[in-house]
């Protein structure tokens, strides 16, 4: 699987990171040869003035730590859980080699680091996502692919990927396995298998994650954010009931995004709301329940 390979350095100051996305000034010496559009969507990655852009780490998802709700007037921020969230966060910041001691969060979770520390790391992408962000396997190091000027990239291998902070984020189950079509099965599988001994031990979120979830027909939005569920289903659920939406119709609201998704146990291509079932008890309460287990499913859509 072909990836493109940068290096730079990681950076927080008067940044907002979560578990899976951080802040990355690419190598000065390689910036016309590194930045490539994706070859389907023809996205460049999204920079600032200092040729800093921000990474979404590949195949995994942090509980939400800030949530902008879309779609809706007055704007709205929710979060999932905050203490799993920042422990998502600053245990990727840790195995970046960032040091903590000084760091600070802000009312509006912006981190200050008077040292403005700035860490060495490798990123592996192909993909940029619709906000810019580059798509990448994470490497606290600098990473011998082997790369040069004239062939920048590399054909990421299992065992290479099992060094990414991507790798260590999911083997301590801070972090849900999420994956996208891009995502080739010679990483998927593997990935999986590790979510799934994960989930097995019961480490990190695991000890609290739903896959079931009960309320009345219309929960409040603070009742949602309470709850350790797949951060995609929870995004879709929050813009759902700010929109006034009610649990009895999630699975309508979900036909419309068109949130086509692979079912890798039946090798099935549908919607998203096949994975979900909603039912009523007859008694005012409505319990929602995801039918397949996260790394079972393969998005087609962010």
């Amino acid at each position: 699987m072909s990836y493109r390979i940068a290096k730079g350095l990681l950076t927080i100051d008067n940044k907002s990171p979560d578990g899976d996305t951080i802040s990355f000034f690419i190598d000065e010496e390689h910036r016309d040869e590194w930045i490539w559009p994706n070859e389907q969507s023809g996205r460049f990655p999204k920079f600032n003035k200092q040729f800093q852009a921000n990474i979404r780490f590949e195949a995994i998802d942090a509980l939400e730590l800030h949530y902008q709700v879309t779609g809706v007037y007055p704007g709205v921020n929710i979060h999932q859980p905050l203490d799993l969230a920042r422990q998502a966060r600053d245990r990727m910041l840790t195995i970046c080699g960032f040091d903590l001691a000084h760091v600070t969060e802000t009312a509006n979770l912006r981190l200050k680091d008077p040292d403005n520390q700035k860490r060495p790391a490798t990123i592996a992408y192909r993909e940029i996502d619709p906000y810019g962000r580059l798509v990448a396997f994470v490497f606290a190091e600098d990473m011998d692919f082997g790369v040069d000027d004239s062939h920048p990239t590399v054909f990421l291998s299992p065992k290479q990927m099992e060094r990414s902070v991507n790798v260590q984020l999911l083997k301590e189950g801070l972090v849900y396995p999420t994956f996208y079509g891009s995502l080739y099965p010679e990483l998927r599988l593997p990935l999986a298998k590790i979510a799934k001994q994960a989930r097995g031990d019961k480490v990190g979120l695991w000890e609290k994650d739903v896959m079931t979830f009960t309320s009345l027909r219309k929960p409040d939005l603070s009742e949602v954010e309470d709850i350790v569920m797949l951060p995609k289903i929870f995004r879709r659920l929050s813009v759902h009931i700010a929109r006034n939406g009610a649990l009895s119709n999630f699975k309508s609201f979900l036909g419309e995004t068109k949130d086509l998704t692979v079912d890798t146990r039946l090798v099935r291509l549908t919607g998203l709301k096949s994975f979900l079932s909603i039912k009523d008890d007859g008694a005012g309460q409505y319990t929602m329940k995801l039918l397949r287990n996260p790394e079972e499913l393969v998005f087609q859509t962010s």
